[in-house]
């Protein structure tokens, strides 16, 4: 996955994104890219990565599970 950005700015967007949104049709290619992003950082996250991260994963795992069921 190529990233704009650190991972701890993409991963603040797509939850920030995802609160936003909440209640509102997303485009499924936004839906595959936040789930590629939190495989991307649970990947990362494997090597130690900051506590904000892994909050992040945490969040933004919890906002995808919110729209799916």
């Amino acid at each position: 996955m190529e990233l704009h950005g650190t991972l701890l700015n993409n991963l603040t967007s797509a939850v920030q994104s995802a609160r936003r949104l909440k209640g509102h049709p997303v485009h499924v290619d936004t839906l595959d890219h936040w789930r590629s992003l939190l495989d991307h950082a649970r990947r990362e996250s494997v090597d130690g990565s900051a506590e904000q991260i892994e909050a992040l994963i945490v969040q933004l795992e919890k906002e995808l599970a919110d729209r799916t069921g």
